[in-house]
């Protein structure tokens, strides 16, 4: 497991074409939930693409299953501890959100960003798909 993100340039080529969009837009647009579903299903010729959507779907289900449950546990707390917890689950989400938007930012200006984590999951993920 990597424990420091990577950023690598591959130089996606200008003529790399996926969806009718270039690839570096392709992997931006990954980044929304839906269509990094959709193209990690369909792609199969882009790697740096395939990666993205596979990073885009690793990173938000895992964060968002790690919500739900923080969302469980707090919500059975009393109403004051849930109360302070609140701030600290909006900021996680407001954190979420910024990790999406520098993701996809990176994914555009044709860099392959390996986040710490997701990018073992996101290697298993494409190669099972």
């Amino acid at each position: 497991m990597t424990s420091k993100a990577t950023v690598t340039n591959v130089g996606a080529e200008a003529d790399d074409v996926v969806f009718g969009l270039s690839a570096t837009i392709a992997a931006a647009v990954a980044y929304l939930l839906p269509f990094g579903i959709i193209f990690l299903l369909i792609e199969d010729d882009n790697e740096f693409v395939r990666y993205n959507t596979a990073q885009s779907v690793a990173y938000t289900l895992g964060l968002y299953l790690f919500r739900f449950a923080l969302n469980f546990v707090f919500g059975m707390m009393p109403g004051f501890v849930s109360l302070l917890v609140a701030p600290f689950m909006m900021v996680f989400n407001l954190a979420i959100f910024v990790g999406l938007v520098f993701m996809a930012y990176k994914a555009f200006s044709g860099d392959l960003f390996e986040a710490p984590v997701f990018a073992d999951m996101a290697h298993s993920l494409e190669e099972s798909i």
